[in-house]
């Protein structure tokens, strides 16, 4: 399963054997950069341009959203995650650094 973002606000999962669209979700903004993946807790984090960090659940076929928090500010970055402690970490055009955990 592959995953893409658009510049129309969705991610899609595209099954790339039957060429499909396994999923598609709205993220409220252009996503910009590298959306984050977190095998441990089954997860991708994405960002957008709006301020809005979206987790999306990996769990086959149920994908589904887990949490979105809005940042209160754009962002222009790709995610991480600090793996010891499961934080998703994003910068914000206003300068702030922010952490989440896993929960939003």
């Amino acid at each position: 399963m592959e995953r893409c973002g658009s510049y129309d606000h969705h991610l899609y999962a595209l099954n790339y054997k039957d060429r499909c669209c396994a999923y598609k979700v709205s993220c409220g903004g252009s996503i910009y950069g590298s959306p984050a993946v977190d095998m441990a807790h089954d997860r991708i984090y994405v960002a957008c341009t709006s301020g809005l960090v979206t987790a999306i659940s990996l769990e086959v076929p149920s994908f589904r959203i887990v949490w979105q928090y809005e940042a209160g500010a754009a962002i222009f970055s790709s995610l991480a995650i600090d793996h010891q402690s499961g934080n998703v970490v994003c910068c914000l055009v206003n300068g702030l650094v922010i952490a989440l955990n896993s929960h939003g």
